[in-house]
């Protein structure tokens, strides 16, 4: 199902207008997250707005409701964020979709990253090997759900579940997990989400989920022959904002 891959290890590149070397590390997999709230602020918003590559500036302001211009802007600072910790000018990089509309970096092919946001979290995964992840709340399962996007291993899992409490949590792991697979493929909702399962991942395929504060449940997917490290952390943005 997953048809190519970056070479395991490290992988190198020489591009930018500096001619900054980039060294992107397929074995490391950042993954930050933040609240969101703070955004409500005005002023704040504003300041990171401004911040942003212009093609994200003008999605941001063309959405309508403003929760979502806040989740937007959310994930949009950890992007900006994750490229300027590894040299890269966060406010005028070039960001460019797939063809499902998948976003990925044409001048920096080798650095993957994947944005997802809930409730009041914004989320962020960037690594050298392909990438995607998903966060979620809890409560928000139920049995249509399963029977139209699980696979059957899936759906046996769940319903060996008796527990109400602890069948969410399953549910909610199984399902940030097809998301962040999705997100990795590059081909998103083109592949049936019933089409795979998440309990048994592939050769190359590796997950790690994590709780986070307000009762939810994140998940992170890459594709790497190696090892991979997950490094989660919370981002302390505004502080220093």
């Amino acid at each position: 199902m997953i048809s190519t891959r970056p070479a395991a290890g490290r992988v190198e590149n020489f591009q930018g207008e500096k001619g900054m070397r980039e060294s992107y590390s397929e074995n490391v997999c950042e993954i930050t997250w933040m609240d969101v709230a703070p955004l409500e602020d005005p002023g704040l918003f504003s300041r990171w707005l401004g911040r942003m590559p212009e093609t994200r500036r003008e999605n941001i302001i063309s959405l309508g409701a403003a929760d979502i211009r806040r989740m937007s802007l959310g994930v949009g600072i950890l992007l900006v964020l994750a490229l300027e910790k590894r040299g890269i000018e966060g406010s005028g990089v070039n960001i460019a979709e797939g063809k499902y509309g998948q976003p990925w970096l044409p001048d920096h092919p080798n650095l993957h990253f994947s944005l997802s946001h809930g409730g009041n979290r914004a989320l962020c995964a960037i690594c050298g090997c392909p990438v995607g992840c998903d966060v979620e709340s809890f409560g928000r399962g139920n049995r249509r759900l399963v029977g139209r996007f699980f696979h059957p291993e899936e759906q046996e899992a769940l319903g060996r579940e008796t527990d109400p409490e602890a069948w969410d949590r399953l549910f909610t792991r199984i399902w940030t997990r097809k998301e962040s697979y999705l997100k990795a493929t590059g081909r998103g909702l083109s592949l049936p989400m019933s089409s795979f399962s998440v309990l048994s991942p592939e050769p190359g395929v590796r997950y790690e989920d994590r709780l986070l504060p307000g009762k939810q449940s994140a998940s992170c997917c890459v594709f790497s022959g190696e090892r991979v490290v997950f490094d989660w952390k919370a981002a302390d943005v505004f502080r220093k904002g």
